[in-house]
């Protein structure tokens, strides 16, 4: 089991990817799984999903804003007092901005909030985590980012920016806590199949009075692999990376878009 025994906490639990990767987590042996957001109905409904599964997992929900540090601190604290320790952290947090707008007339108040919480809340968090890790002479931290700073689509270049941003930050972070046994990677997700892109997917074809499956065949026919990844698939990619079998990677940048994007 890829999280066997492990501690692990994930920001950012809401209706796609984030509450799979905390199901995820559990259903692949974690010890204890820390779920934190700024809504406190998403984490009642990520726990009740975890107790569906039926596995010996126990959860720790805190009510978190990583752009605020005495939060992060919070949790961090938090999850120390509970468990003892912290294995690992997937920094699923996110905030998009506005959807679509171009690069030459962005509202860059806006782009300042989207850094905030891509770029300075995760850092936040991360540090705070870290700090804590470091005594125990290891732990893992994987950070979700975007096909989008990969493969360029029209209207996302500010939440791009952002994860383009955090993506040369892990690498500086996979070299400077090396020496204390901390790994950090980056994920780049695509297209996932789950329920943001279930919503678009139904939204975009009641718009152009198509069907569901024509907006979804174009898209899936510039995948090697002729479909759209679950978010599901992608929560494991994600947890492979904080897992044991990933012990000799670090700095490292996984794709997990089904082969959408080959570099």
């Amino acid at each position: 089991m890829l999280m066997k025994d492990k501690v692990v906490i994930v920001s950012g639990i809401g209706p796609g990817l984030g509450v799979k990767l905390a199901v995820e987590a559990a259903r692949e042996g974690a010890r204890a799984v820390a779920i934190a957001a700024r809504t406190a109905a998403k984490l009642d409904d990520a726990h009740a999903r975890i107790a569906e599964l039926g596995v010996d997992c126990e959860v720790l929900k805190v009510v978190t804003d990583i752009t605020d540090r005495a939060q992060c601190r919070h949790l961090a604290a938090e999850v120390m007092g509970k468990f003892g320790r912290i294995d690992a952290l997937v920094n699923s947090a996110f905030l998009h901005g506005n959807f679509p707008e171009p690069m030459e007339s962005a509202d860059l108040d806006v782009w300042r909030s989207v850094f905030d919480t891509n770029v300075f809340g995760t850092m936040t968090l991360t540090q705070e985590v870290a700090a804590l890790m470091k005594p125990r002479g290891g732990g893992a931290v994987v950070m979700i980012n975007t096909q989008a700073t990969r493969k360029p689509m029209p209207g996302e270049g500010g939440y791009a920016a952002s994860k383009g941003a955090l993506a040369v930050a892990v690498k500086y972070l996979a070299r400077e806590l090396g020496q204390y046994g901390i790994r950090a990677n980056s994920i780049f997700m695509g297209w996932m199949w789950g329920a943001p892109v279930q919503g678009y997917v139904r939204h975009a074809a009641a718009e152009q009075g198509v069907t569901e499956d024509a907006i979804i065949a174009p898209v899936a026919a510039q995948i090697a692999l002729g479909r759209m990844p679950t978010d599901d698939d992608c929560a494991r990619a994600a947890l492979f990376l904080v897992s044991d079998y990933a012990r000799a990677i670090s700095g490292a940048s996984l794709d997990a878009n089904g082969g959408d994007y080959m570099p």
